[in-house]
């Protein structure tokens, strides 16, 4: 048997050193000196001394994944991996995640409720997208599905309507034909619905007058790169070249055709 015979602060809040016999024997969180009762003229066995390392352990896990998930939500997953990565061992980890859930600092489900509240406020994310961030982060499939209720057709719409024209805007010095196929590829990949995407295009197009000066510069400009690509080749062979570069930039054949009389 060892006995307490010594316990000092550290500089660190909340930290303490515990001397046995006169001797440093180990530093411990204060939860753990109060739940051991690691005062002056404690004794301790070593299977108590080996108790108390154990629990310290755990604590410092504790303390470090307490730390890690209050500086933003985390899901469990996340909390998870961040205490492997530091070289905790997995019993301890389902631990101190429990110990987190029990606490309610760890809530998958009200995490994915408010990622897909955030995510719908942002419009940058369809439901798809919300979903694949979610798996990402370690959500269970159903409580996904079940958050993702509230991400309605409607709020799709809403977001779409944000978003088309300044993508749009953003692909003008393409086609028309092209600039709508990089829009639609770009809110695919964030998740939207292809058919409402294209009904959202299709409604912008209508409410906004196309800009036929725009659509000619930018056939000028790609028409006389591929030209000058092509100088090499005459006639019929240098016409359909320069067209075939334009059909595939997506431009109407009719307009290349007429840029190439005005060239000739």
């Amino acid at each position: 048997m060892q006995t307490v015979t010594k316990v000092t602060r550290q500089r660190r809040k909340g930290r303490y050193n515990v001397y046995l016999d006169d001797e440093y024997a180990f530093a411990v969180d204060e939860k753990i000196l109060i739940s051991y009762n690691l005062f002056k003229g404690t004794t301790l066995d070593e299977t108590a001394i080996d108790e108390i390392k154990t629990a310290e352990f755990s604590q410092k896990a504790y303390t470090k994944a307490l730390l890690y998930a209050t500086s933003q939500m985390r899901t469990s997953q996340q909390v998870s991996r961040k205490l492997k990565d530091q070289g905790y061992d997995w019993a301890t980890i389902k631990d101190v995640v429990q110990r987190l859930q029990n606490d309610h600092v760890l809530d998958d489900e009200t995490y994915a409720e408010t990622y897909v509240d955030q995510a719908k406020s942002a419009g940058k994310l369809g439901p798809r997208g919300v979903k694949f961030k979610l798996q990402q982060a370690g959500i269970d499939q159903f409580v996904i599905e079940d958050a993702l209720v509230a991400y309605t057709i409607d709020d799709q719409i809403d977001a779409l309507a944000e978003r088309v024209g300044s993508l749009l805007e953003k692909n003008a010095r393409h086609s028309k034909f092209l600039a709508e196929q990089k829009t639609q590829q770009k809110l695919l990949q964030q998740g939207f619905d292809q058919h409402l995407i294209q009904q959202a295009i299709s409604e912008y197009r209508e409410n906004e007058a196309f800009d036929t000066d725009q659509e000619w510069e930018n056939l000028d400009r790609d028409a006389t790169i591929a030209a000058d690509r092509y100088a090499s080749f005459t006639g019929w062979e240098f016409k359909t070249k320069v067209k075939a570069a334009m059909y595939r930039k997506g431009y109407n054949l009719n307009l290349v055709d007429q840029w190439l009389k005005q060239r000739d």
